[in-house]
């Protein structure tokens, strides 16, 4: 499994449309094969910045099989209505061992 990190800026003016819509955004990420978490978090100290973070079984699902989805298609056209610019990293589920 790997967690997707998509540091989101939101236009200032829209932070309550942009919430309003996140329930859309949830479902539909959901119901793309693969897609196995998602939770969205505020920046608290910096205000137009969130975190949506993504729980996908391995990378290829996000990044092949999710933007030929239409499912796909309408999270990105949402998210597009609202967020400026998009910060991506991907991450392994399994944690390093501190022994």
């Amino acid at each position: 499994m790997i967690y997707e990190h998509a540091q989101l800026t939101i236009r200032p003016d829209g932070h309550e449309e942009f919430r309003a819509t996140y329930p859309a955004i949830r479902e539909n990420l959901l119901g793309v094969q693969g897609c196995r978490s998602v939770d969205l978090h505020p920046s608290v100290d910096q205000p137009d910045i969130y975190l949506l973070r993504v729980g996908w079984d391995s990378l290829s699902d996000h990044t092949e099989v999710f933007p030929n989805t239409e499912k796909g298609r309408t999270v990105l056209a949402l998210l597009q209505v609202h967020v400026t610019s998009v910060g991506m990293i991907h991450f392994d589920a399994d944690t390093v061992d501190p022994h």
